[in-house]
This record gives C-alpha cells, structure tokens and sequence, in this order.
C-alpha cells in the first residue's frame, strides 16, 4: 500500500481527519481508514492530530513541536490503521527525517495489532482504552535509515494496527519517520479456511482412494 499524497510541510490540516486507501492483487482488495494521534510520553492522555499524506507518506501534524512527522520528541506520535479485513504487516518503508538540532535521523517503531476487531469504517474512540488491547508489540530497530523495505513481519493478525515512534527511546536518538509503504497479507476469513480444508479433506480423501484401488492385487490359484 503506498501512502504518498501532496501535502507539504505548510500544510495545516484538520486534526482528527481520517484517510482511506484501497489496495488489490487481482483477486482480494483490502481497505484501510489511518488516522493520526500523539500522546505524552507516559501514555496517559492522547489527542487526535492532523494525518498528512506528503510525498514520503503519512506523517503526523501536531503543535508539540509542529514536525509533520511520526516522531517521540515532546508528544510521541503514532497512526491507526484499521483495515477492511484481518490482516498481518509483513513490511514498512519508514522515510527518516532529522529533528533540528538532535542529531542524525533514526527510525525505530512501535508496531501491534488490536485483540478485537474494530469496525473498519468506524471513528477510532479512546486510543487510550486501545493500548491496553494491543497484542504482538515489538521494537524494529535498524542498522540504517535508508528507503529499502524493512521487515516487520509478525505472528499476530488483525484488523486495526498502530504504527509509533518508539515510545521507550531506547537508544537515546529521537525517532522520526514517514510511512511511504506498508506490505500487507490479507488472513482468510473463518469460512474461508473451513472451505480450505474441507476442501483439502476431499482431494486427501480422493487420492487414498485412488491408492487403494491402485494397490489391490488378485491371485488366481
């Protein structure tokens, strides 16, 4: 999914807005809705921010300081991806942006999924309600901040995701990026893997058949 748009760094927008995404590989389009948010360090109080698409992806716009980037200097920035379908990230392009005055630019990321699912087309409610929900959290750190893709696959699933700055810093560098792509794979549906293994069943079922028939030998006395 690329989330490249024309906004610049002027660009003062409406906080709490919301943008949609639709992506397909022939046979399955999943739809995504991201909204922007930023927290204070400690996690307890949220606000909904500006979510600006720039021609190095989304990024969040915020007063604290104003960097038009998802970063962890004063608030620590985050996005809510709530997705049309469950799904898994598989990987990132996090396009690095230095912070004036605090040293080279670094990209490391808070990613996990939501335990339950979130209506895709609903307005996202307490982000804080939301942190204690999140399952397969992790640290992606990475030996350098260039465009290539990163991986950050995970074992969990799910249909509503968030993307942060790091939000413990562990490394002492303020974190500061722009998402330009995500990799998705889309999980079946409960129907779906029932379908898939009934579906297995019949062929297995068909070739013992057919190895017991192959098999049977007669003998005449």
């Amino acid at each position: 999914m690329d989330f490249s748009g024309t906004d610049n760094s002027n660009t003062i927008g409406t906080p709490g807005n919301a943008r949609t995404t639709t992506t397909s590989n022939g046979s399955t389009s999943v739809s995504v809705r991201a909204t922007g948010w930023s927290t204070n360090n400690n996690g307890a109080s949220s606000i909904a921010s500006y979510l600006g698409a720039y021609s190095a992806g989304y990024g969040v716009r915020n007063s604290l300081p104003d960097s038009h980037t998802v970063d962890n200097y004063g608030f620590v920035d985050f996005i809510v991806l709530q997705f049309s379908r469950s799904v898994t990230l598989t990987s990132a392009i996090f396009n690095a942006f230095s912070i004036p005055g605090q040293g080279a630019a670094d990209t490391d990321a808070f990613v996990g999924a939501y335990k339950s699912p979130i209506a895709w087309t609903s307005s996202f409610g307490d982000p804080n309600a939301f942190f204690s929900g999140v399952q397969g959290t992790f640290e992606s750190n990475v030996t350098s901040n260039s465009a290539a893709p990163r991986d950050i696959s995970s074992p969990y699933y799910g249909n509503t995701w968030i993307i942060a700055a790091s939000p413990t810093n562990a490394d002492g560098k303020f974190d500061s990026f722009k998402i330009g792509q995500l990799g998705i794979a889309a999980v079946p549906e409960p129907a779906t893997w029932a379908m898939m293994i009934l579906g297995f069943g019949m062929v297995g079922g068909a070739l013992r058949s057919r190895r017991a028939k192959a098999t049977k030998v007669s003998y005449a006395f």
